[in-house]
């Protein structure tokens, strides 16, 4: 299969959003149109509120079975949430472009 991004993993600290220009497999165009990729903000929204309620449930079930202190659990909490950003912001977009374009396979446009 071909690459989404030039520099492959969800962790990565360069070059975050750098894309390649097309699929190494079918060719398909990666630079649909300008600001196209915008839309994935809409995507990364019910992405960051699925693990952000899961998280605070965690936080709610540390606190009552361990009796952690919020003290411990909120800078974890937050420092999670730094950290999950830049897979949310590679997967959102990995997701826009499959919901909207069809996959033509083997090299035919």
């Amino acid at each position: 299969m071909g690459n989404l991004f030039t520099n492959q993993g969800l962790f990565v600290v360069k070059e975050i959003r750098k894309m390649n220009r097309n699929c190494s497999h079918c060719n398909q165009d990666f630079k649909i149109e300008p600001n196209f990729y915008s839309a994935a903000l809409w995507i990364k929204y019910p992405i960051i509120l699925i693990i952000v309620v899961h998280l605070i449930l965690l936080v709610i079930a540390l606190n009552s079975m361990y009796g952690l202190s919020l003290k411990i659990q909120i800078p974890i909490f937050i420092i999670i949430c730094l950290a999950m950003q830049v897979p949310i912001i590679r997967i959102s977009k990995a997701v826009l472009i499959n919901l909207t374009l069809n996959f033509i396979g083997d090299n035919k446009k």
